[in-house]
């Protein structure tokens, strides 16, 4: 099922120039709404200079989910480094479709999605090559997708 979402223009501006008071009621209300909604929402750190956020997405190569679930516990080691450095702000598995159950055995697997912090595409290239999925010819690194992104927005 397709989703469609209308997006004012104002919202990509500053929030300097969104919020415009003009002292009535109704604009205090409506700015104390977007201060308790930004509050919970997690805050949207700039990555340091000279480094970009890299959207990727890497699928895996056909008939390897047994070997996938294999070494995923050595996958989910390999990832603390990356997390405790704030270099990894995101990530999971990529499904074919939805699952009913919450056991990895019973998915049907599509790849990975990672949002990492780096200075250019090849620094993610390389990550990814050291990762154990690669090494273990789980995912299909030839065939990532690896984008620049401008995340607007995290909500935990």
């Amino acid at each position: 099922m397709a989703y469609r979402f209308k997006i004012a223009p104002r919202l990509f501006q500053p929030s300097s120039a969104r919020l415009q008071f003009n002292g009535t009621t109704t604009t205090t209300r409506l700015a104390r709404h977007l201060v308790l909604s930004r509050a919970s929402m997690a805050p949207i750190s700039t990555p340091p200079p000279g480094k970009h956020e890299w959207l990727v997405v890497i699928p895996d190569k056909p008939g390897t989910q047994q070997k996938r679930l294999e070494v995923r516990a050595q996958h989910f080691e390999g990832l603390k480094r990356y997390l405790e450095a704030g270099q990894f702000k995101t990530g999971g598995a990529l499904l074919k479709d939805k699952t009913e159950s919450d056991d990895p055995t019973k998915f049907d697997w599509y790849g990975s999605t990672i949002v990492i912090v780096a200075e250019s595409k090849e620094e993610v290239k390389a990550i990814l090559q050291k990762d154990i999925y690669t090494t273990a010819g789980v995912w299909d690194t030839e065939n990532a997708q690896i984008w620049a992104a401008k995340i607007a927005f995290r909500d935990p």
